[in-house]
């Protein structure tokens, strides 16, 4: 009777391989949970960005490697690991870096080296390198750029994990710069109620007599409110207290 089974050889290998793959996919797994963990109990940070870069390079054997942010015309560098510029440094938005961030954005690897993002000896063969270039987006718009040089050739799989992880880091430095965005307006706690009020309509332009109108006062108090506004908030004149109103988020009701 023949035997169809596999040479005791290739079982093993086969075995190996498997169990191999099982390990990796525990690896990745580990890696979204840990993530997901870090960022309900504290947010995002510099800390978990370096963190996450440090576990991603390790986890698909990438000696070099940096997460970046769009801002104003430019990627500022977050992590950085091996043969990269500082974090902090700011790198500009030309040529290929350019054109891989251009929106809508669709998920794909860019292959090509770009020097301006590394620090590697120039006698180094580009060609010889792995390098991974992905955009990192919210809703198809840029937000950064993960980039990594690895030892070897990553797999469709691992390339779909990174997918995903730029699609959280989207999500989550999106969030940060949103934040930063957020205005103080601890000051308006110096003015009174009836303050706020008139503070609250000036980007309108009205005059005394049309804000006495609005909120049912004499013209003269109003001018009192807005004397007292400008000089608790140390303004200059009523155009400089319409435009902090602005800044606070009030706008022109039509007045």
């Amino acid at each position: 009777m023949p035997n169809d089974s596999p040479p005791a050889t290739e079982s093993a290998f086969a075995l190996r391989s498997a169990l191999k793959q099982t390990q990796v996919q525990i690896a990745h797994d580990r890696l979204f949970e840990r993530l997901g963990q870090k960022l309900f109990s504290h947010g995002w940070s510099q800390e978990l960005m370096q963190w996450l870069l440090d576990e991603v390079c390790m986890q698909f054997g990438a000696p070099h490697g940096l997460i970046s942010q769009q801002h104003a015309g430019a990627l500022k560098i977050l992590a950085q690991r091996g043969k990269t510029f500082p974090i902090g440094a700011r790198v500009p938005m030309l040529g290929a870096l350019a054109q891989w961030l251009k929106e809508p954005i669709h998920f794909e690897v860019h292959k090509q080296f770009v020097p301006s993002l590394w620090t590697l000896q120039t006698s180094t063969d580009p060609t010889a390198l792995h390098c991974y270039h992905l955009p990192i987006a919210c809703q198809q718009r840029a937000v950064g750029l993960l980039a990594l040089i690895t030892g070897n050739p990553l797999s469709a799989g691992n390339l779909q994990v990174l997918h995903s992880l730029c699609g959280l880091l989207g999500f989550a430095l999106q969030g940060q710069a949103q934040a930063n965005h957020v205005i103080d307006d601890s000051y308006l706690q110096k003015l009174t109620p009836r303050e706020r009020e008139v503070f609250a309509l000036l980007p309108s332009g009205p005059s005394n007599a049309a804000l006495a109108q609005k909120l049912g006062i004499s013209p003269g108090t109003v001018k009192i409110h807005i004397e007292r506004i400008l000089s608790k908030l140390d303004l200059n004149d009523r155009t400089q207290a319409a435009v902090k109103a602005v800044e606070a988020g009030f706008k022109s009701d039509g007045l």
